[in-house]
């Protein structure tokens, strides 16, 4: 739990960084907005994906950049104008924060191991209503290895929100007591005899920063549990699925899971 806890905190800065970049951005004129975002996009470039039409692909890379890290984070537009904004903002802001906080740092033209960000997405429509992203991240900042954070988004397709756990669960205690239980049940059975048993207990408590990456899924919730969280290094980013009627008690907002409109066809 020691280096979980001390990868947390120095990710902490560069996000904080970012959501504060976020925050002030979100303030500016529509126009001002989209003139910043067509500016980020001429150093991205964007490919359709035949299996999952109406989704494009786009790359945000910076790269040969003396003194500057390499960054390459890929991720799609939806054909919708304001989540797609809200989503090449975030990329952009989290370009722009890793770019700030690591300027000048063991990134010469000719360094062995420049420091590095890099990102892939999946895509998860739990129904017509509502999609999630999932954004595996590994940044390499110096050490033996990199890092490996994953970063879900969730949109309501209905009203083109950002959802936050407060939007999914109308008892928000109540879903997280209920993930907690349902996760340690399923660690303890994929680690058994590991010795990791304070290890998953302290990962699941049922606080909202041992749950901050739900992915939707049309069956309910995909728990994200970050590496060194409730395992070692080793044994990688660790997952959790929980069916939707698990979670019952916490009275989530059905309709992100039965809306069966025509909002995105990601098949």
């Amino acid at each position: 739990m020691t280096h979980y806890f001390l990868h947390l905190s120095a990710l902490a800065i560069f996000y904080v960084i970012t959501a504060a970049t976020y925050a002030s951005t979100t303030q500016i004129p529509v126009n001002a907005m989209l003139r910043e975002v067509a500016a980020a996009a001429s150093a991205i470039s964007g490919s359709r994906q035949p299996d999952k039409p109406g989704i494009i692909d786009h790359l945000l890379k910076r790269s040969n950049r003396p003194g500057r890290p390499e960054i390459n984070i890929t991720y799609p537009s939806l054909g919708r104008s304001d989540i797609d904004a809200d989503i090449a903002r975030w990329a952009a802001n989290m370009a722009d924060a890793f770019d700030d906080c690591f300027v000048g740092e063991n990134n010469a033209p000719d360094s062995k191991d420049p420091y590095e960000l890099s990102g892939t997405y999946a895509v998860s429509c739990p129904s017509a209503a509502a999609v999630s992203l999932t954004f595996d991240i590994w940044t390499y900042t110096g050490g033996a290895h990199g890092n490996r954070d994953i970063i879900t988004l969730n949109y309501s397709l209905i009203t083109g929100q950002r959802l936050d756990i407060v939007d999914i669960f109308e008892d928000v205690d109540a879903a997280l007591e209920l993930m907690s239980q349902w996760s340690r049940k399923e660690l303890f059975t994929r680690f058994a005899g590991s010795r990791m048993e304070r290890m998953i207990r302290e990962g699941t408590e049922p606080v909202i920063e041992n749950f901050s990456s739900l992915t939707l899924t049309p069956m309910g919730v995909c728990i994200r549990f970050q590496p060194y969280q409730v395992a070692p290094w080793a044994a990688g980013a660790q997952d959790v699925d929980i069916p939707l009627e698990e979670l019952a008690a916490a009275r989530p907002f059905l309709p992100l899971w039965r809306y069966s409109g025509s909002q995105l066809n990601t098949r």
